[in-house]
C-alpha cells in the first residue's frame, strides 16, 4: 500500500501542531545542550590548557639543586634521549622603589625555547639595563614601560653577588606558561615571603659560575594530553629515570665540595703560616740590625778611647823627650857658657857642645815634626771615626724607621691573619656542618595554578555526570505527556487508517518521525548551542583565575552520540507507550469516543468539615484535580523536578559559598605558619621568638611538626599531612577539633590515638576505634589507632600527641613549622613576612589570608557554573510548566468551552484552570524540595574531590528563590494561556470529539 498520503499527513501534523512540536524541540534543545555542553567544558578546559602548553612549550620537568647545576650535572641532563634542556639564571629580589618581590629570569629568546613567554606590551629584554614584567597586576599597577628598576642591595638574596646590573629600564609586560594562575607566583624567602611577580633580563647579568634551573622538555609528551593519566605515567616515569640519573651526584659534589673547602682550609692555614714567618724574619732582620748597630756604636767608643789613650801616650812621650832634650839642651847651654867664660870656643870640648847642641835642636825639631804628625793622624783617625758616627746615626734613623713601618705592617698584618683564622674557624664549622646537596625533579604539578585548574575541570566535569541524567529524565516524562496527548487526539485518525487497511508499524510511524524529527533538530541544535555556549561561559568565567586563551571549543562525537542516542530513546520510548496502547484497540472502538473517566467522590468530600467550606469553583477544581489522576502526577512530577533542579542549583551555590570562611575561619585559627630549619642553632630560635613577641598585634605560637604521609586501610590509600603539636593543651587555640554532624561536640588530643580528618576516614571507610596505616616516604610504617574523627573541609590531616608520636615512631620530634597567631587587622602580613624571612631559622612564611583567598576564588569560579545549573534548570522548568500547561488546556478545551459558554468570563474561565495549577503548583514544589534535598546530597558526593568536602547544607533563601521561581513561571505560563483561552473558538471545540 502506498504511503505517500501517510508522510504528507506527518509532516502537515507538524504544522498543525506548531506549539506541541515545539515543545519536544525544546525540551530536548536544552537537555541536550546542557548534557553536551556541561560535559564538553571540561575536556575542553583541559584541551585548551594542553594546547597552550604546547604552543608556549610548557616544561615537562623542572630539575635544580640547592648548589646549582655544574657542568657535570649538564652532561648528564644533555645525556637524556628524545628531550630537549634549557639552562637558565633565576634569582629572587626585591624591587627597591616599590618594596615588590620577583623571581628574575636570565632569558636569551635565541638560546631558550622552552616556556617561550608571551609577550602582552613592548619586548623582551636586549640590552643588560632592560627589564621586562610579569603582567600581573601589582606590577601593572606600579610599573609602565619606561619606567625604572633598582634591585634593592640590603633587602635581595645574595644579589650583590649575583648580578653585574642593579638598575633597570622597563621594556615590556610578559605571560609565562609556568603561571597560568593570575594571582598565585609561589614562595620566597625574602621579603613577605610570597613572590608579587616575575621578571625577565639578559643572561649577562647573571654573575654566576653555576645555572640555577634546568626545564626539561620531551618530544614525546605532545603526544598526550595534559592532565591525563596516560601523561602523568609517561611524566613519572621520565622523572624515575632522571632521578636516578642524577642520584649519585649528591655524593660526588658533596665530596667534590668537602676536598674542595678542605683544600681551602689547608692553603689558608699554610698561607697564614707563611705570613707568620715572613713577619718573623722582618722581626729578626730589624734585631740584627739593632744589632749591627750597636756593635757600631761600641766599636766608635772603644776606637775614640783608644785614640785618646794613644794621643795622650804619644803626647806624653813626646814631652817626656822634649823635656829631656830641653834638659839635655839646658845642660848644654851651661856648658857651652862655661866654656865660652872659659874662651875655650876653639877647643874640641866647645865643639863637641856645639855638636850635642845641633843634636838635641836636631832632637826637638824631630820631636815637632813628630808631634805634627800627630796631629795629622789624630785628625783623620778622628775624621774616619766621626765618619763611622755619622753612618751609625744613618743606620739608627733607617733602623728607627723600618721599626716604625715594620710594627705597623705587623698590626695589620696580625689583624688580617685574625681575619684570616676567624674565616677559616667559619670555614672549618661550614665543613663541619657542610651537607650533601639536595636534587629536586618537579613535574608540572609544581607551577602554580597547574594542579589546580585541573581540580576545576574536574569538578564540572563530575558535576556534568550528575545534572544532566536529571534533565533527561525530566524531558523523558514531558515527552511522554506530549506524545500521550497527540496519540489521544488522533484516536480517530488512527481508527480511520486502520480500516483504510494501514498496517500498525505504518501508523505508528507517523509518530515515530514526528518525535524523531523534533527530537533531531533539537539534539543537533542543542549539540552546537551547548558546544559553544557552556565552554565559552565557564571558562571565561575562569579567566578571572588563570591566564590562559579563549576557550577552543570542538565537537565531541563521543558526548554527542550520547546525547541524541538518550534523546531519541526518551522521544520513542515515549512515544512507544503512548502508541502501544491505541494500536491494540480495533478500528470501530478507535472511531468511537473515548468513554468518559466515572465520576468518583474524592477523599475531600468525606470530611464534611472542610468540604463543606469549599464554593463551587474549589470543588470543581477539587474533583478534576483528582479525577485525571495522570495529569496530576505529571504536573506534580513536572513541577517537581524543575523545582529539584533549581534547589539542587542553588543549594551547590550555598555549599561552597562559606568552605573558606569555616575552615579558615572556625576551624584553623591561626593567621600563618613559619616553616623552619631544622638544624637552626638556640640562637637562631631565640631570635625568631624575639622578632615574634615585639610585634604588635601578635597573640600566641606554637612550634609543630608537619610531614606528608600516606594513610592506608582496606585497601584504600590516601595522602594526608601529619601534625604534632609541641603543647596540645595550646593546639586548642589553633585548631578547633570538632564534630561534623555535632558542632557542640570538641576533642582533645588524645594520649594514645590520632584524631583524623572525616573525609579521610570516608574515604578509607574507618571510624573510630578501627586503626590504620601510616606510611613516610622513606618507607617507615606505623600502625595508629582512630581515637577521634574531626570536622574538615581542605585537605586531609592527621592529629597526633607528641607522647604518642614518640611511642609509635620512636624516636625525638623535630618540630619544622610554627604556627602564629596575631590580630591581622593590626598586624601587615607583608611586614610581618619580610622580618620573618631576614631570620636564620626561618624557611618560608604561608599566610592563611593567601591560602584563603585562593581557596575562596577557586570557589567564587565554580558560582558561575551554579548560575549556569540554575539558569538551565529555570529554562527547563519553563518549558515543563508551559508544556504541561498547555496540554491540560488542550485536553480540556471542551470543558472550557463549555463554561464560556455558559457565562464565565475570560479572567473566571482562566482561575479556572489556574486554580488547579496553583495547586499543583505548590504541591510539585514541596514534593520537589525533598527530591531537590536528595539530589544535592546526591550532587554532592559526586561532585566532591577527595582532598575537599562541600557543606551539606542548603539556606531557606534557596528555598525561597526555587519557590518564586516556579511560581512566577507558572503565573507566567498562565497569563500566555489567559490570551489563549481568550481567543478559544467555542463552536469549532465543542463540535471536536474528546
Amino acid at each position: 500500500m502506498k504511503k505517500g498520503a501517510l508522510w504528507k499527513d506527518t509532516f502537515r501534523e507538524i504544522g498543525r501542531s506548531k506549539t506541541r512540536f515545539l515543545s519536544i524541540f525544546a525540551i530536548i534543545l536544552i537537555g541536550v545542550a546542557f548534557f553536551a555542553g556541561l560535559s564538553a567544558t571540561g575536556p575542553v578546559m583541559i584541551d585548551t590548557a594542553d594546547s597552550y602548553f604546547d604552543e608556549q612549550n610548557l616544561s615537562d620537568l623542572h630539575v635544580f639543586s640547592t648548589m646549582g647545576l655544574e657542568d657535570e650535572d649538564r652532561e648528564l641532563l644533555d645525556s637524556i634521549e628524545k628531550a630537549e634542556v634549557n639552562y637558565l639564571y633565576s634569582q629572587d629580589v626585591i624591587f627597591d622603589d616599590s618594596g615588590l618581590t620577583s623571581k628574575v629570569f636570565g632569558w636569551d629568546e635565541e638560546q631558550h625555547t622552552i616556556n617561550e613567554f608571551e609577550i602582552i606590551e613592548g619586548r623582551l629584554p636586549e640590552d643588560a639595563n632592560e627589564i621586562a614584567l610579569d603582567q600581573t597586576n601589582s606590577y601593572a599597577d606600579e610599573y609602565a614601560i619606561g619606567d625604572t628598576i633598582q634591585i634593592s642591595e640590603e633587602r635581595s638574596d645574595n644579589q650583590d653577588d649575583v648580578f653585574t646590573e642593579h638598575t633597570f629600564e622597563v621594556v615590556g609586560f610578559l605571560k609565562s606558561p609556568l603561571y597560568i594562575e593570575r594571582a598565585n607566583r609561589g614562595n620566597t624567602t625574602i621579603g613577605s615571603g610570597n613572590l608579587d611577580g616575575f621578571s625577565v633580563v639578559s643572561p649577562e647579568v647573571f654573575d654566576l659560575d653555576v645555572y640555577t634551573d634546568a626545564f626539561v622538555l620531551f618530544d614525546r609528551s605532545n603526544q598526550y594530553v595534559s592532565y591525563s593519566d596516560d601523561y602523568q605515567t609517561f611524566i613519572d616515569e621520565q622523572t624515575t629515570d632522571i632521578e636516578e640519573l642524577v642520584a649519585h651526584r649528591p655524593e660526588e659534589r658533596y665530596e667534590e665540595l668537602y676536598a674542595e673547602i678542605e683544600s681551602d682550609i689547608e692553603e689558608g692555614y699554610a698561607e697564614i703560616e707563611d705570613a707568620r714567618q715572613e713577619l718573623e724574619e722582618g722581626r729578626q732582620d730589624l734585631e740584627d740590625a739593632r744589632s749591627e748597630i750597636d756593635e757600631g756604636y761600641a766599636d766608635y767608643e772603644a776606637g775614640l778611647e783608644e785614640l785618646e789613650t794613644e794621643e795622650a801616650n804619644a803626647r806624653a812621650e813626646i814631652e817626656d823627650e822634649r823635656a829631656q832634650l830641653n834638659q839635655a839642651l839646658n845642660e848644654i847651654e851651661a856648658n857651652k857658657d862655661q866654656l865660652e867664660v872659659a874662651q875655650m870656643q876653639n877647643t874640641p870640648a866647645y865643639e863637641e857642645v856645639l855638636a850635642q847642641e845641633e843634636q838635641v835642636l836636631a832632637g826637638l825639631q824631630e820631636l815637632e815634626n813628630a808631634e805634627s804628625e800627630l796631629n795629622a793622624e789624630l785628625a783623620a783617625s778622628r775624621e774616619e771615626l766621626e765618619q763611622a758616627r755619622r753612618e751609625l746615626e744613618e743606620a739608627e734613623a733607617d733602623y728607627e724607621e723600618g721599626l716604625a713601618e715594620f710594627e705597623a705592617e705587623e698590626a695589620d698584618a696580625e689583624e688580617e691573619i685574625d681575619e684570616a683564622l676567624a674565616d677559616l674557624g667559619e670555614a672549618e664549622e661550614e665543613l663541619a656542618d657542610l651537607e650533601e646537596p639536595e636534587y629536586f625533579v618537579y613535574d608540572r604539578s609544581s607551577y602554580p595554578g597547574y594542579e589546580e585548574f585541573d581540580e576545576n575541570a574536574e569538578r564540572i566535569s563530575a558535576i556534568a555526570r550528575i545534572f544532566p541524567v536529571f534533565f533527561f529524565m525530566l524531558a523523558a516524562l514531558i515527552s511522554l505527556t506530549t506524545m500521550t496527548r497527540m496519540v489521544d487526539e488522533g484516536r480517530n485518525q488512527i481508527g480511520t487508517l486502520k480500516a483504510l487497511g494501514y498496517g500498525n508499524m505504518a501508523i505508528a510511524a507517523k509518530y515515530f518521525v514526528y518525535a524523531f524529527i523534533a527530537t533531531s533538530f533539537g539534539s543537533i541544535l542543542g549539540l552546537f548551542l551547548g558546544y559553544w555556549l557552556f565552554p565559552n561561559v565557564i571558562l571565561d568565567a575562569y579567566s578571572s583565575l588563570y591566564n590562559l586563551p579563549s576557550a577552543q571549543t570542538q565537537f565531541y562525537w563521543d558526548y554527542a552520540i550520547i546525547s541524541i542516542v538518550a534523546s531519541l530513546l526518551a522521544t520513542g520510548l515515549s512515544t512507544l507507550v503512548s502508541v502501544r496502547l491505541s494500536l491494540r484497540s480495533n478500528a470501530a472502538t478507535l472511531l468511537r469516543p473515548k468513554a468518559p473517566k466515572k465520576g468518583k467522590r474524592i477523599f475531600l468530600e468525606y470530611i464534611p468539615f472542610i468540604w463543606k467550606r469549599f464554593s463551587f469553583t474549589q470543588k470543581v477544581a477539587s474533583r478534576n484535580l483528582f479525577r485525571y489522576k495522570r495529569r496530576m502526577l505529571m504536573t506534580l512530577f513536572g513541577v517537581a523536578g524543575g523545582t529539584a533542579l533549581l534547589l539542587t542549583g542553588y543549594g551547590l551555590s550555598d555549599s561552597i559559598a562559606d568552605i573558606a570562611d569555616i575552615q579558615f575561619g572556625e576551624i584553623n585559627l591561626y593567621q600563618a605558619i613559619v616553616t623552619e630549619d631544622p638544624e637552626a642553632t638556640e640562637s637562631e630560635q631565640d631570635s625568631l621568638v624575639s622578632v615574634l613577641e615585639e610585634v604588635d598585634g601578635f597573640e600566641a605560637q606554637l612550634q609543630s611538626l608537619q610531614e606528608s604521609v600516606t594513610a592506608t586501610d582496606s585497601g584504600e590509600t590516601r595522602d594526608a599531612t601529619l601534625l604534632v603539636p609541641e603543647d596540645k593543651e595550646l593546639f586548642e587555640e589553633f585548631v578547633v577539633l570538632r564534630d561534623r554532624e555535632d558542632q557542640a561536640i570538641h576533642y582533645e588530643l588524645p594520649e594514645e590515638g590520632v584524631i583524623i580528618t572525616d573525609k579521610l576516614a570516608d574515604l578509607l571507610d574507618v571510624t573510630v576505634g578501627d586503626s590504620m596505616k601510616v606510611e613516610w616516604d622513606e618507607g617507615e610504617t606505623v600502625d595508629v589507632d582512630i581515637a577521634g574523627i574531626s570536622e574538615q573541609y581542605v585537605q586531609h590531616y592527621i592529629y597526633m600527641s607528641g607522647d604518642y608520636y614518640q611511642q609509635v615512631v620512636d624516636q625525638e620530634i623535630d618540630y619544622n613549622t610554627r604556627l602564629l597567631k596575631y590580630d591581622d587587622s593590626v598586624v601587615s602580613n607583608d611586614e610581618l613576612g619580610e622580618n620573618l624571612t631576614e631570620e636564620d631559622a626561618v624557611l618560608g612564611v604561608t599566610f592563611v589570608t593567601s591560602i584563603k583567598e585562593g581557596f575562596q576564588d577557586s570557589m567564587d569560579s565554580l558560582d558561575v557554573v551554579t548560575i549556569v545549573l540554575i539558569l538551565s534548570a529555570a529554562s527547563l522548568a519553563f518549558v515543563v510548566l508551559y508544556n504541561l500547561t498547555n496540554i491540560n488546556v488542550s485536553e480540556r478545551i471542551r470543558e472550557l468551552s463549555t463554561i464560556k459558554v455558559l457565562g464565565f468570563f475570560d479572567k473566571e474561565v482562566t482561575m479556572y484552570v489556574y486554580r488547579e495549577n496553583l495547586v499543583l503548583t505548590i504541591m510539585g514544589i514541596l514534593v520537589g524540595f525533598v527530591l531537590g534535598i536528595v539530589m544535592h546530597r546526591f550532587v554532592l558526593q559526586t561532585a566532591e574531590l577527595d582532598i575537599m568536602r562541600f557543606l551539606h547544607q542548603i539556606s531557606w533563601s534557596s528555598y525561597l528563590y526555587s519557590f518564586l521561581l516556579m511560581f512566577f513561571f507558572s503565573s507566567l505560563v498562565m497569563v500566555v494561556m489567559h490570551f489563549k483561552l481568550k481567543h478559544v473558538d467555542m463552536v469549532e471545540a465543542l463540535k471536536t470529539q474528546d
